[in-house]
């Protein structure tokens, strides 16, 4: 390539995330992962109101809290998407819940090196709202082995899901945990084996609260945490929820009860 085709992709690469707010962290993935994960020339804005928490340090590498507290956003919640600047697979979740009112969506994720984290969230009128952390950490947590293994019972318990229903200021909070080894696929002889997809269903209703897609990134053992305004469903007998890895493998239960 000649020095003029060069600088020619450069420009177009400059006026394609001229409209993009500065990085509040100074990332060098800043734009990179903004087109790859939302979109090529998406509005985007700074805005902490979608209330992103993860810790300073990662004691654990290989399991970080992260949360999505969109109390304080007035906007309505199209879609939510995080994404790890750092990983290997930068990518953590996609969810869906215009029908659900969702407020609030945690759970653990694995952390390469120290970095930057993003939460971006599309709103009723096409705007993307991006909050970030940062994460300092030891490193290593992509690349670890999974610990689940080392408990002797592991394969009789493996697909264990327990879920409960609770009420917080008048919303409905749901919490479910799944023994699974969310495999990476960056350890040595080691393929990828992770629950890839996570719907929460109302019984009686054609429309899903949460409709989520995970990544790699994603923690051993995961452990979700959704909240969604006001009182759906009013009975666990009539939430559900059903999860998918990339072997076929399902795993469905009511909320508010444990299944094998």
């Amino acid at each position: 390539m000649t020095k003029y085709g060069l600088c020619a992709l450069l420009l177009i690469a400059e006026a394609a995330w001229a409209g993009l707010p500065v990085d509040p962290l100074g990332s060098p993935l800043w734009e990179y992962n903004i087109e790859r994960y939302l979109g090529e020339g998406v509005e985007v804005v700074v805005d902490n109101r979608v209330g992103l928490s993860v810790p300073g340090f990662a004691e654990d590498s290989t399991q970080v809290p992260l949360a999505v507290n969109l109390s304080e956003f007035p906007h309505e919640v199209a879609k939510v998407v995080t994404w790890v600047d750092m990983n290997p697979v930068p990518l953590l979740f996609n969810a869906d819940s215009s029908d659900g009112g969702l407020s609030l969506i945690s759970l653990n994720f694995r952390v390469q090196q120290a970095s930057s984290v993003r939460a971006a969230v599309l709103d009723e009128q096409g705007v993307w709202h991006i909050d970030s952390g940062f994460v300092e950490a030891a490193g290593g947590g992509c690349t670890a082995p999974r610990e689940v293994i080392s408990s002797s019972d592991w394969e009789n318990e493996f697909g264990t899901l327990k879920t409960g229903l609770y009420s917080s200021d008048g919303n409905t909070r749901i919490k479910a945990s799944l023994l699974h080894p969310m495999d990476s696929g960056m350890v040595g002889n080691v393929p990828a084996f992770y629950v890839g997809k996570v719907e929460v269903r109302q019984k009686g209703s054609k429309a899903l609260l949460l409709s989520m897609t995970l990544a790699e990134s994603a923690a051993e053992n995961p452990m979700f945490v959704f909240e969604f305004e006001g009182e759906k469903g009013g009975a666990s007998e009539d939430l559900s929820i059903w999860m998918k890895d990339n072997n076929g493998y399902r795993f469905e239960g009511a909320i508010g009860g444990t299944t094998r």
